[in-house]
């Protein structure tokens, strides 16, 4: 008896539609994305914060009929989604951005993301960066100009005798580029240590440590009765060794962050550190021309210096917290600790350096704000070199704060200062006596000559403070002085126009020998 076999009757002509149907059903099928549409044209993954874009998903293959596409995202913090249409042939989702970022999109269609049809999943990658406008393009100009006048202004406050004592007596310069370089990067290496921030973030921090001193520094100097010429030669001196040392420092402790670290030393924008010398160098340089050549125009200007000064502060605060709203925003609690302790770290770092040193009030100050006050506008300028929006943007975020809150601290360090300089007779003579002592150092260098407490021992004049005058020869002298200078942490005062001899001082609380 012959078996009949069935498998001969069947009709292999069908095999082409089984085929069309199996796929049709999602099994082997894959997707792709068409376009992408934003405002009724073709447009790319990029978009705005703020601004919706269309997916046009297809199949591979056009044979192939659609059955139902669906998409998700765990990134529901920086997009939302919703399907607009769909027909056999293609399907169109809308996305709406909530905030810059890179959002994640898995698309596939019904059933498999669970595995049911063993489709594969389409990702797609929707990349939000800033919205820019007018006010964003001008604000960098705008800064530049700004930075610009108040140099030009503060070049008028200096004299070559400034700088001649300042390269003269450097330790103000040598024990702020001390605390710049050397303290302050392992610093902030703690500091991202202890708040436990991820690589890219604690290198940004690692980075602003490593950066030279600037941007409003001078600026706050000036504002709280620092000196400023010793100022903006330690912005100069800090910039020309950051070029140095940044890079030595980057390479020694990134190490301790990362094995692979996003930053390297040939990313440091060296082109804006030479930038940064030209915008201190050259209008400083203007200002002191001015002073020389125009003595009377430049006092009347200096009257209104510090009203000009806050005003332009003030305009500069509001322009880049509007502009910079999208860094404070994304803000994390444990991200204002760091803005926070990293300036902070700096101002303790100066403050106490200069202090042990026992430096004058005025360049305790001034040293304080210079390693506080650091250039993270460089920073900010590397990440723009290593990566493309909205990616730099993101890590710029942390340096954009940092150098956004020492800026808005300026205003409660002046207030701060005119309070107490107001209710406190002692710390207001303090201010007096620091503005006399630089104005003697001045005097003495224009003509040329020290003085030391050993060259004043030598004329039988004793050292000391108090209240009674004697003349260089040891005899007293019960004229008043006409004006008190700090010399070497003591309170001396020179008579002009008063007295029979020239060489008369004012000591206080010892007799003569």
């Amino acid at each position: 008896m012959k078996t009949k076999c069935n498998i001969c009757n069947f009709n292999f002509a069908i095999l082409p539609f089984v085929a069309l149907l199996w796929l049709s059903n999602g099994a082997f099928g894959s997707l792709k994305v068409s376009r992408f549409v934003q405002n009724g044209k073709d447009s790319s993954n990029e978009v705005h914060d703020g601004d919706w874009i269309e997916i046009v998903i297809e199949p591979e293959d056009s044979l192939i009929e659609l059955v139902e596409v669906t998409c998700v995202t765990e990134d529901n913090h920086l997009v939302t989604l919703g399907k607009v249409s769909q027909n056999g042939s293609q399907t169109t989702f809308a996305v709406g951005t909530k905030r810059i970022g890179v959002a994640e999109i898995s698309c596939g269609e019904t059933g498999s993301g669970t595995g049911q049809n063993n489709a594969e999943v389409l990702p797609i990658e929707i990349r939000i960066v800033l919205d820019s406008n007018w006010v964003a393009t001008v604000f960098p100009f705008f800064g530049f100009v700004v930075i610009i006048g108040l140099n030009i202004l503060f070049g008028t406050d200096i004299s070559v005798a400034d700088i001649r004592f300042i390269i003269r007596s450097p330790k103000p310069l040598f024990s702020t580029a001390l605390c710049q370089f050397v303290l302050l990067p392992p610093y902030g290496l703690g500091v991202a240590r202890l708040l436990g921030y991820e690589a890219d973030v604690s290198l940004g921090i690692l980075m602003v440590c490593c950066a030279p001193g600037g941007l409003f520094s001078n600026t706050v100097t000036y504002l709280i009765d620092g000196e400023v010429p010793l100022s903006i030669a330690m912005s100069f001196f800090s910039t020309i060794c950051a070029i140095g040392t940044m890079p030595l420092n980057l390479l020694l402790y990134s190490q301790f962050i990362s094995d692979d670290p996003s930053f390297k030393p040939s990313d440091i924008p060296y082109l804006n550190l030479l930038l940064s010398l030209v915008i201190i160098a050259v209008p400083v340089a203007v200002g002191m021309l001015l002073a020389a050549k125009a003595k009377k125009a430049t006092v009347q200007l200096t009257k209104f210096g510090k009203p000009v000064v806050l005003l332009l502060l003030m305009i500069y605060i509001a322009i880049g917290l509007y502009v910079n709203w999208f860094a404070f925003s994304l803000l994390e609690p444990r991200d204002f600790g760091g803005a926070i302790l990293v300036p902070l770290g700096g101002y303790c770092l100066g403050g106490l350096a200069t202090l042990i040193l026992r430096l004058r009030c005025s360049q305790v100050k001034t040293c304080s704000v210079e390693v506080g006050m650091q250039n993270a506008i460089i920073v900010v300028a590397m990440t723009r070199i290593v990566f493309d929006p909205p990616q730099s943007d993101l890590n710029s975020i942390l340096p954009l704060s940092i150098a956004f809150i020492n800026t808005v601290c300026v205003m409660p360090i002046y207030l701060t200062h005119i309070l107490v300089k107001k209710h406190n007779k002692r710390y207001r003579d303090v201010c007096e006596q620091n503005k006399e002592a630089q104005m003697r150092d001045r005097e003495l260098f224009d003509k040329g000559r020290k003085t030391s407490d050993k060259e004043l021992t030598k004329t039988g004049t004793p050292i000391c403070t108090g209240v009674r005058k004697y003349s260089a020869n040891g005899e007293k002298d019960v004229k008043k002085t006409h004006s008190n200078l700090s010399e070497n942490g003591r309170n001396v005062s020179f008579d002009k126009n008063e007295g029979e001899n020239d060489n008369s001082i004012k000591l206080n609380n010892l007799q003569p020998k």
